[in-house]
């Protein structure tokens, strides 16, 4: 390295160092109104961090769910062909899916499609909503069908 590199070098090291050194200031920032070190308002902190990410609830699943099957199936007419596992639904799911088709086609007949639609929105948030105003249904689908267990006597 020549004696004319080395200034050149330790210049670039300094620069680097100096740049990290803003950078994690940066990071420090509140909204307080601060600036940067080449005088500009500094960012606000809630700016900085991303929100985080909003979880989709049961509730709100379900009604994505049967908003589109709902949709899917007034709009071909005739239905997907699908049955409700193909189309990832539960029973209890299905069951709101069947009392919306019937109340949004009547609906529609009756108003229009953008009748139908709000019809399907409403109903399938309300049947959702009610559907999971606990918490996920934990009810066993084969409960009907087993028969108690007998008792150990001694």
């Amino acid at each position: 390295m020549t004696s004319r590199a080395r200034p050149r070098a330790r210049v670039r090291i300094a620069w680097a160092c100096a740049t990290l050194a803003a950078a994690g200031g940066l990071a420090g920032c509140s909204s307080s109104g601060g600036t940067t070190p080449h005088g500009a308002p500094a960012p606000a902190a809630s700016s900085l961090n991303s929100p985080s990410p909003h979880a989709t609830s049961p509730a709100e699943l379900c009604t994505h769910l049967i908003t589109y099957w709902a949709k899917q199936e007034l709009d071909e007419g005739q239905g997907s062909g699908l049955d409700y596992q193909e189309k990832g639904l539960s029973d209890g799911q299905n069951a709101i899916l069947l009392t919306t088709l019937a109340a949004a086609r009547t609906e529609r007949a009756a108003h229009g499609a953008a009748a139908g639609d709000r019809l399907i929105e409403q109903r399938a948030q309300r049947g959702c909503a009610e559907r999971y105003r606990n918490g996920t249904p934990t009810t066993d689908p084969w409960a009907q069908t087993k028969l108690p267990t007998p008792s150990s006597s001694p």
